[in-house]
């Protein structure tokens, strides 16, 4: 017979041996099976591991108890004594990030750094240039842009060897400027026509001219304006005006007592000379060909020099380019053996305005992706314009310029930096890059950045002194 531990049930408890549990097959199978059964009540588990603890505490030396006890107690007093130091640390850590975080956004910084686009621009081939003022079917069918002149006149005067000569007569000559406020129509004045200043001497226009109205910039007249030159009405040097002295503006007579008057008038550019009454000097004719040459040579290069200097910004002037009309020399005797021989030349310089020759040269498709904001032609004033039809080209008459170009230059767009710090201010970054693509006529969003200071900052500062618009 196997051998079986039965459960000890104190008293009337009842054993889980005593509940009725249902018969099942794989049960009833297992119940033919003979083997040795062990149960364990639960109730003695807790007995067992009591015995086994005051076992091991029988074992430890009572020295060794009470400093196991010191040292738990230690740790318990290191532990409570440290807490509130790390949770005080832990505080004030938390408040700097905090107070970073916040002032970091006060004292931000941004940075963009926008590249504007480049468009380069090569030129080779003859090309025919208007005047601004012409009203020629060229100037109105082919293209609205034409040339500008500026204008400046100077005498020189020389002692040469000289003879006494026979008695001669002879009128002043000068260079002025014909101005129109009166009207935005041209004005024609018939070659003839009178002119006077102040001091009551009347001169005449040498030839016919048509001076161009004026426009309007604003509430601003801005006169039309024509170069021609003007001869003395009478014989003598009393006639001749240097460049040193003062003269009213001269009023064409015709006009006296309307509103042409004061509105169609003349300055001077430069001195009017050569009046003489008396015994003329006669100079050798080869020494006043040298001589005269010389002279005019020399005034040519010191006028187009001072003119290139002053030229307006925004405008271009190519050295190589310009129109020359020359005073009829004069000659004073000093005394018997020599004579003073004076020079005057006038420069007419051919100037352009950069933006419009830029268009002119480059065609509008390779302009208008710039679109309303504009370009900078950079490097315009490099290339070589030399005028082909130097002969027949006048700027008085306003004929065409015709003129072989060569070169190169870039079309750099203009980026508005004050608009665009005005649109960044106070939005996110990621914004930025939407007001950016606007701007794509003129910039190369592709290579443009932007970088705040510090990282974390994602807002622009609204103050735009902290902004920053570096153009390359």
């Amino acid at each position: 017979m196997p051998r079986r531990v039965e459960d000890i049930i104190p008293g009337n408890r009842r054993s889980i041996r005593d509940v009725p549990v249902p018969r099942t097959k794989a049960r009833e199978s297992r119940s033919s099976v003979d083997e040795e059964v062990v149960k364990i009540h639960r109730e003695h588990v807790p007995q067992v591991v009591e015995h086994v603890r005051e076992e091991v505490e029988s074992e430890i030396k009572p020295e060794h108890k009470v400093e196991h006890k010191a040292v738990k107690e230690k740790t318990k007093k290191k532990r409570k004594s440290h807490a509130p130091i790390i949770i005080s640390s832990l505080g004030v850590i938390v408040l700097l990030a905090g107070l970073a975080f916040v002032f970091s956004g006060h004292f931000a910084k941004a940075t963009f750094t926008l590249v504007a686009k480049n468009i380069p621009v090569h030129i080779s081939g003859t090309y025919i240039i208007p005047s601004a003022n012409a009203t020629s079917t060229i100037a109105s069918t082919v293209s609205a842009f034409g040339y500008e002149t500026v204008t400046l006149s100077d005498v020189s005067s020389t002692t040469v060897p000289a003879t006494q000569g026979t008695y001669t007569e002879t009128k002043s000559q000068g260079p002025i400027i014909v101005y129109n406020s009166y009207s935005s129509q041209s004005q024609r004045l018939a070659a003839g026509s009178r002119l006077s200043g102040v001091s009551g001497l009347v001169y005449r226009l040498n030839s016919s001219i048509v001076v161009p109205g004026y426009k309007t910039s604003g509430k601003i007249i801005i006169p039309g304006s024509i170069a021609t030159t003007m001869t003395a009405e009478k014989a003598g040097d009393t006639y001749n005006i240097s460049t040193s002295d003062t003269i009213s503006d001269l009023k064409f007579v015709t006009y006296k007592g309307t509103a042409k008057y004061s509105a169609l008038y003349a300055r001077l550019t430069g001195a009017v000379s050569g009046g003489f009454v008396g015994t003329t000097t006669i100079i050798a004719p080869t020494l006043l060909a040298s001589t005269t040459a010389t002279a005019q040579a020399s005034l040519i290069q010191v006028l187009q020099s001072r003119m290139l200097s002053t030229i307006a910004p925004g405008y271009v002037m190519y050295p190589s380019v310009l129109a020359t009309t020359f005073a009829k020399p004069t000659v004073v005797p000093i005394d018997s053996k020599n004579a003073n021989l004076t020079v005057g030349v006038t420069v007419y310089g051919v100037i352009f305005k950069k933006t419009d020759f830029a268009k002119f040269l480059a065609g509008a498709s390779s302009t208008s992706p710039f679109s309303s904001a504009g370009f900078d032609p950079k490097d315009i004033d490099t290339l070589s314009v030399i005028m082909s039809n130097t002969k027949d080209f006048s700027p008085l008459k306003k004929t065409n310029l015709v003129a072989r170009i060569n070169g190169s230059f870039s079309l750099i767009g203009s980026i508005p930096v004050d608009s665009l710090k005005k649109a960044f201010a106070g939005i996110t970054l990621s914004k930025t890059a939407d007001i950016i693509k606007k701007y794509s006529g003129v910039i190369d969003v592709v290579h443009s950045s932007a970088e705040m200071v510090p990282p974390w900052v994602t807002v622009v500062p609204k103050d735009q002194s902290r902004i920053s618009i570096v153009v390359k």
